[in-house]
């Protein structure tokens, strides 16, 4: 199985192949998000996300291919645990001859005082407070950052570390459609002691607005990554 150094909770990359790792951080509260949210938990919300697997990311002329996953999103409720409003997304997986085909997940969202998208388990005992849950996305709020120390597997010495960052506001094309988003960024770099391991980029990318848009996850080892694309959605304002 391949080592991964991806940022969250499975958003929605293949599980067999990837690991989830958390990015838990304490917070002060300094910002009233209300006026101009970063992102939209609206209820109703849709999205549709395919999962594209492209063999070498040194060479730039290598071509991706589809795996044949896609994604289905929604939010489909909210609801108020400990004083806090969550939204509850769900996830449901079409993956023809893969053992994830048909599953469905959920998880909670919310947006902290500080702009930032962060997430909980579903779970009848999670602890919910201002400072809590796994970052998704900083919004923009580009004095934050996050370094994720990667192992060579549970109990095994540190083998580099991820920088996560978010970038300047760019423009990107996503299956012919142009968006315009907020590159949250993690550039991991191994240790000097290790051998065969090059410098990658893990690319979580959000529109204002609109959510994800596109997500580049490497493994640790090997030169292969895949990439999530918005395919479809629906917003509700």
């Amino acid at each position: 199985m391949k080592k991964t150094m991806k940022l969250t909770l499975n958003l929605l990359l293949i599980t067999v192949l990837l690991a989830a790792v958390s990015c838990r951080t304490d917070e002060t509260p300094t910002l009233d998000v209300a006026e101009d949210p970063f992102f939209n938990l609206n209820v109703g919300n849709q999205w549709v996300y395919k999962t594209y697997n492209s063999p070498d990311f040194t060479n730039p002329q290598s071509v991706a291919t589809f795996t044949g996953r896609v994604d289905s999103v929604s939010i489909v409720s909210t609801t108020n645990i400990q004083g806090f409003t969550l939204a509850k997304q769900r996830t449901k997986i079409h993956f023809p001859y893969s053992n994830l085909n048909g599953n469905v997940s959920y998880r909670y969202l919310r947006i902290n005082t500080k702009g930032h998208l962060v997430s909980y388990p579903v779970s009848d005992n999670i602890e919910i407070t201002e400072t809590g849950g796994q970052v998704l996305h900083p919004g923009n709020d580009f004095n934050f950052t996050y370094n994720n120390p990667i192992l060579d597997g549970p109990g095994s010495p540190l083998i580099g570390n991820v920088l996560y960052q978010l970038q300047s506001e760019t423009n990107i094309t996503v299956e012919g459609t142009n968006y315009t988003v907020f590159p949250y960024k993690g550039l991991f770099t191994p240790l000097s002691t290790t051998n065969g391991l090059l410098p990658k980029t893990q690319d979580i990318s959000y529109k204002k607005g609109l959510g994800l848009v596109k997500e580049i996850c490497h493994a640790v080892y090997g030169l292969d990554y895949l990439e999530t694309r918005l395919v479809s959605f629906k917003i509700v304002n």
